[in-house]
């Protein structure tokens, strides 16, 4: 009798150790998974900030060029309007002044709408990119439905796995 005691208070504790065990096993199973979901979430916030990072740069970039070729076309409109040229000079140099005033105004009119359409560009495109293709991973309830461990799945395990 004393020997069937002893079985049983062996085999309970054997039991309490591999359920501990198993608790153990299912907290660590638990934390890699969050740790994994964390670095999962600053991969893409590293991500998301190089994606920003491009954009401000293009902006950046289009911005300046859009304020010196505003001030250059304002240069041309003050020539084209105060610019004297003396009454004694050829009719044909007053031609070729003219003329290459029409054009460079026109090229830097191109150049700030030009530069404005690409600043306006890149900022939509890192908008599509962060909204669309760089989200944030949220987990599904699917996969957080994973993470979760009843005790009742430790006994279920069947004799050859408890022991």
């Amino acid at each position: 009798m004393e020997i069937l005691a002893a079985i049983g208070l062996g085999a309970k504790e054997l039991f309490a150790y591999n359920r501990e065990s198993y608790k153990f096993d299912q907290d660590q199973r638990l934390e890699r998974e969050q740790l994994r979901l964390e670095m999962q979430v600053k991969r893409f916030e590293l991500f998301r900030e190089d994606v920003r990072d491009l954009v401000e740069l293009t902006v950046g970039r289009m911005d300046v060029y859009h304020l010196v070729g505003a001030l250059f076309l304002e240069f041309c409109v003050s020539l084209f309007c105060e610019g004297r040229v003396q009454a004694s000079a050829p009719p044909f140099l007053l031609s070729l002044f003219l003329l290459s005033n029409a054009c460079a105004f026109v090229y830097l009119l191109l150049a700030v709408w030009l530069s404005m359409h690409a600043s306006i560009a890149s900022h939509s495109f890192g908008v599509r990119l962060l909204t669309r293709f760089v989200r944030l991973p949220i987990p599904s309830p699917k996969q957080i439905a994973a993470l979760s461990s009843n005790l009742a799945d430790f006994e279920s395990q069947g004799l050859e796995k408890v022991l």
